[in-house]
């Protein structure tokens, strides 16, 4: 970890390059925006939730893992023509903490805490509400890969402490940020990695599924032995099934616990190591199959659906642990591209699996669809890519793949203008699968600005409207979008 952060200090008077869109933005806004590039659809009604880091700094400390940055909420809210722009950050004790103290007082993926092995022994990885954010059983949570959720208030961001889910879920219980709603249930599928005690052999872990109601309880949940520790950090779901795949990603559990290494350091990739899959039935909540494919690293998922006996599901699955190990130092990596899209053929009954690859189609990251759809039968898959335009450096593109045909077309945002997931928000009369609109924040770093851009998803090349902020929004991970529209008073 440094103390200074070498790399923002060179962005200076650098006005073309993408590093800023990692810069902090230590301001908390809230406003109506009247700067608007065309017309805000009538008919798009609802609030557009995002979660990532608000800075990589404390004070003049910088955290070592772009994954370490305090969790910070955007929320843009559409109602009757207009938007409202809000950001806020989680207040974690890791946040509180190193803001009060003005340096870095929290162990992280990536950080240590300045001091060596008697600042960091024992000291447990902050959990920093940065990954996602979900609307669901009447809760807004902040959800972080290796701790318990943070409820909020939709209208105005401020922070309500940990969701136990009235006391389904406990401090020595994690959960994921990639929870998955069920359109025909309601209930939210979630999953975390546990540790459950000491063996013979080591470390007891689990994999726990939870099935949270309509009413944002636990209702059923399972715990799954696991021999190791695994990557996991998404899952597919469908209406009866979970499937995860544990990628070729190994980490010893020694230091990080210890105190004396990050997981980040002792995380590598096993080129022999198959991808482990488990299939859960969700209506049983046990393991209705396991298999293994090649090699390789599976971050993100698509949709899923049962077809037959076969779950099919599309997803981005690569070999290039470069690409991943990079987002260790945002601020000096050349390219950030993602990987090829996949579809996975899995036979619960028999295990066998297929898959097809899109060839065709240009390599990226955060797949997303209308979630309507989630666990079902769809055509249309949306997500980011580095298109050739003269400023590749990273996602500066929509693509839209027609899962069927494996045709595709794309939105290209400009030069020097670079965006992060996309999110569909389907339109209050929609009649089709892709009717309604694409939301992306997408930051301009010859401006430093960011604006929030609305696509027609049935024809993604033209843009409908740009939401210009007077700031800039820093890179992020997940957000949501709801139909509700939360304003304060």
């Amino acid at each position: 970890m440094g103390l200074v952060e070498p790399g923002l200090k060179s962005m200076i008077g650098q006005q073309r390059d993408f590093h800023r869109g990692f810069a902090g933005l230590e301001h908390e806004h809230s406003g109506w925006v009247d700067d608007v590039r065309g017309k805000i659809p009538p008919d798009l009604n609802g609030t557009f939730f995002r979660n990532g880091p608000g800075t990589m700094k404390a004070g003049e400390q910088q955290y070592g893992h772009w994954f370490d940055g305090p969790g910070m909420i955007s929320a843009v809210t559409f109602v009757e023509g207009r938007a409202h722009f809000r950001n806020r950050y989680v207040r974690t004790p890791q946040y509180l903490k190193d803001k009060a103290a003005g340096k870095i007082c929290s162990r992280g993926f990536g950080t240590q805490i300045e001091g060596g092995l008697p600042a960091n022994f024992l000291r447990p990885m902050a959990n920093t509400a940065n990954t996602s954010v979900s609307w669901h059983g009447e809760k807004l949570c902040a959800f972080y890969e290796g701790g318990q959720p943070y409820r909020l208030d939709p209208s105005t961001l401020e922070t309500m402490g940990k969701e136990l889910y009235e006391g389904g879920l406990t401090s020595a219980r994690t959960m994921s940020a990639h929870g998955k709603i069920n359109p025909k249930t309601g209930h939210q599928i979630n999953f975390g990695i546990n540790i459950t005690g000491l063996g013979l052999t080591g470390l007891k872990l689990t994999l726990d599924v939870y099935d949270i109601n309509l009413q944002g309880r636990i209702a059923r949940t399972c715990r799954i032995p696991l021999s190791e520790f695994p990557f996991l950090h998404d899952f597919g779901l469908t209406e009866n099934y979970a499937l995860f795949l544990f990628s070729s990603i190994s980490f010893s559990l020694a230091g990080p616990l210890l105190g004396t290494k990050t997981l980040k350091d002792t995380m590598g990739y096993r080129m022999g190591q198959p991808v482990q899959g488990i299939i859960v039935d969700l209506r049983t909540m046990r393991v209705a199959q396991t298999f293994e494919l090649p090699p390789g690293i599976v971050v993100h998922f698509g949709n899923s659906c049962e077809v037959g006996d076969e779950i099919v599901t599309d997803l981005i699955q690569s070999n290039d642990v470069q690409n991943f190990s990079g987002l260790g130092d945002v601020f000096s990596i050349d390219r950030l591209t993602g990987g090829p899209i996949y579809r996975y053929r899995c036979n619960v009954k028999t295990g066998e699996v297929r898959h097809e690859f899109y060839c065709h189609a240009p390599h990226g990251e955060f797949p997303a669809w209308n979630r309507r759809t989630t666990g079902c039968r769809s055509k249309f898959l949306y997500y980011v890519a580095a298109l050739d335009n003269g400023t590749p450096y990273t996602f500066n593109a929509l693509v839209k793949l027609d899962t069927a045909s494996g045709t595709y077309v794309t939105r290209d945002h400009g030069r020097d203008r670079y965006t992060s997931e996309t999110l569909f928000a389907p339109g209050s009369r929609a009649s089709s699968e892709d009717d309604g609109y694409l939301l992306s924040f997408v930051y301009d770093a010859a401006t430093h600005l960011t604006e929030i851009v609305i696509l027609d998803a049935r024809n993604p090349e033209d843009e409908i409207a740009a939401v210009k902020l007077s700031h800039h929004v820093p890179f992020g991970f997940h957000g949501h979008f709801t139909d509700q529209v939360f304003l304060s008073p």
